[in-house]
């Protein structure tokens, strides 16, 4: 069954996942001169997002989250 926390973690799979296979795509496929542009914005935003998953699942923020909802458990 699919709930909030599910949910938020394929997604965050997705994301490393799609991160890491375009970063190894760049190794392997090679792309036109003109489109260098576009795959440094693209890359750089999904690297971005790649990042604040990382943040959001190692950070502080979810400590607490969890520390809050052992109290409250309690």
């Amino acid at each position: 069954m699919m709930n909030s926390e599910n949910t938020r973690t394929y997604l965050a799979y997705m994301v490393i996942a799609m991160s890491f296979l375009c970063v190894l795509g760049l190794f392997f496929i090679e792309y036109p001169d003109k489109n260098r542009d576009l795959l440094n914005v693209s890359l750089g935003t999904l690297l971005g997002l790649s990042s604040a998953v990382i943040a959001f699942y190692f950070g502080s923020t979810n400590k607490q989250k969890k520390e809050a909802d052992d109290s409250n458990q309690q």
